[in-house]
């Protein structure tokens, strides 16, 4: 199991594993705390999946869960959830939504702790933000490349193989037949008024 795990990481590009830690540290975040201090005379704390904010928590994580999904089933042999096509797209798209969540979520929580006293924020909710915004900003750059790897399908460019091509067959042919001599100097021209 853990070679098959170790082949799946190799296989993956630099943007995919990236996207992917972010997204569980975003999931370990969920884990931490989020708010704690004084609540009713009592010392309490909450996670991403407690307090009044645990609904967000739970949709972060089927969010992250279903993007690891998406990509890992293919690579250990399931099946296809989101075509290649279509997937950076989704990616950027939940990702997106992840992090104006985990956001609002954080909002909320610095109105409440600025209202109520004895409570403070804790260190769960800046893991988990940091960890999705780092999931949104891998998406857009596999979102973004694939954008310009369909234009460059589309149109010619300079720097595609065939047009490398030309240019070293063009270059044998300068190299086979060299540039004629330069023409002979002119003689000098006489620019005198008089002429003898």
């Amino acid at each position: 199991m853990f070679e098959k795990f170790s082949r799946v990481l190799r296989v993956m590009e630099l943007e995919e594993k990236v996207l992917h830690a972010g997204l569980f540290l975003c999931v370990i975040g969920l884990f931490v705390p989020w708010i704690g201090g004084q609540w009713a005379g009592e010392a309490a704390q909450w996670n991403g999946f407690g307090f009044y904010t645990g609904f967000i928590g739970h949709v972060v994580f089927v969010i992250a869960l279903f993007i690891v999904t998406m990509t890992l089933s293919p690579l250990l042999g399931g099946p296809v959830i989101v075509r290649k096509a279509s997937r950076n797209h989704l990616r950027l798209l939940l990702s997106s939504v992840s992090s104006v969540l985990l956001l609002g979520c954080f909002t909320i929580l610095l109105r409440l702790t600025s209202q109520v006293s004895g409570v403070e924020i804790r260190f769960g909710i800046y893991v988990s933000i940091v960890g999705s915004v780092l999931a949104t900003l891998y998406a857009f750059l596999k979102y973004d490349e694939q954008r310009k790897s369909e234009v460059q399908q589309l149109f010619r460019h300079p720097d595609d193989e065939q047009g490398q091509k030309r240019i070293e067959v063009a270059s044998l042919h300068e190299e086979r037949h060299p540039l004629p001599p330069p023409p002979p100097p002119m003689p000098p021209e006489d620019h005198s008024l008089l002429k003898p």
